[in-house]
């Protein structure tokens, strides 16, 4: 199974990490605050959010958290682990969360400033066992999936906290959903005070990873991930049924918008749904590189980054013509973000840069 491109480059800085931490005194990351640092801005960085109200909120390597009100002036948050971090997302100005390696979950309730842990891997896999231990107890020699998945919890609590979470996206400040590495899919109603675990409810029984969580119109949920994987919660079953889009690649995103979702992943493909994911248009995208992140400007069209360092911008609102644009650099871009019509904010292996995308 393949984990999304910017996850396996963060995954190969951990090792990195570990290395030289047990070389010189091992302090457990998820007990170590980030540290500060007047280069944090040029690190590798794998996320990028606009709050509600216009600031930009980034997250990478080693538990760096940036935030800028101007996009050009940043400045390093205060968060308590130095795992390194992969998504971020604020529905409102104010709470937000952020989530990456060792099963981390953070809490921000001032725009990104100040970060909490809610959870992490230790938790994790407690809340796991205890979701699938009832499960495994009725599970039949036929169906033995619930009692293999309690296996892989009891695993996962021995080894130690090494899954990560790859998405994470809230409806409001008390509804959301993170995902992650092998079927890893959990729920909070109650801003994150409490997490609840759904696998079972998935129709992923290869337990592929799950690299992208997106809420359409009327409450619609939607995962994606390895292998062509989309699902789509149905509110009477409860379950999350399986979508088809003729493409078996793995996707590594889901930007959704009033009226269209467009899914992106590997050598450049994208597909485009304007009726909540039961039709589904491939886009003429130019590019064969994996498209790693995806925004919408302020008029509606569309932007892509690559890793190959590529930005390529939709024709119009319908997302299913894209061009390149040019700009100056070709570091691996893992993250954008819009800063008004004509411009977006990236980030990638060579920091966070601000983007002038010109006019057609």
């Amino acid at each position: 199974m393949l984990l999304m491109q910017r996850s396996l480059m963060v995954f190969a800085g951990v090792l990195l990490s570990m290395a030289c931490a047990m070389a010189a005194g091992f302090r457990d990351p998820l007990e170590l605050p980030a540290s500060p640092s007047t280069l944090a801005q040029s690190s590798m960085l794998t996320g990028i959010t606009q709050t509600p109200d216009g600031r930009w909120v980034a997250v990478g390597r080693r538990g760096h958290v940036l935030y800028s009100d101007d996009g050009t002036t940043w400045h390093q948050a205060s968060v308590p682990v130095s795992v390194d971090l992969v998504a971020v997302h604020f529905p409102t100005p104010k709470q937000g969360w952020a989530v990456g390696h060792g099963g981390v979950i953070l809490h921000s309730a001032d725009g990104g400033r100040t970060w909490i842990k809610q959870m992490d891997g230790r938790v994790l896999a407690d809340l796991l066992i205890a979701y699938w231990q009832p499960l495994a107890a009725t599970a039949s020699e036929e169906e033995p999936g619930a009692s293999l998945a309690l296996m892989d919890a009891e695993r996962l609590k021995a080894e130690g906290p090494g899954r990560p979470f790859l998405d994470v996206r809230f409806s409001d400040a008390l509804n959301g959903y993170a995902v992650g590495a092998y079927n890893l899919l959990l729920q909070t109603r109650d801003g994150g005070e409490s997490w609840q675990a759904l696998a079972g409810l998935t129709d992923n029984p290869g337990g592929l990873h799950f690299n992208a969580v997106g809420l359409g119109e009327g409450g619609g949920v939607f995962l994606a991930g390895e292998q062509g994987l989309l699902l789509k919660g149905n509110p009477q079953t409860g379950r999350f049924e399986a979508l088809d889009t003729s493409y078996g690649g793995t996707w590594f995103g889901l930007l959704e918008q009033p009226g269209r979702l467009l899914l992106y992943g590997l050598r450049g493909n994208a597909y485009v749904s304007h009726d909540q994911g039961r039709e589904w248009r491939k886009a003429v995208t130019h590019s064969e590189n994996t498209i790693t992140a995806a925004t919408a400007l302020s008029d509606g069209r569309v932007v892509l980054v690559t890793q190959a360092g590529e930005l390529l911008l939709s024709d119009d609102d319908s997302a299913e013509q894209f061009r390149p644009i040019a700009r100056q650099g070709s570091a691996p871009l893992y993250g954008v973000a819009p800063a008004g019509r004509e411009a977006v904010v990236a980030v990638g292996a060579g920091g966070v840069m601000h983007i002038e995308l010109g006019r057609p």
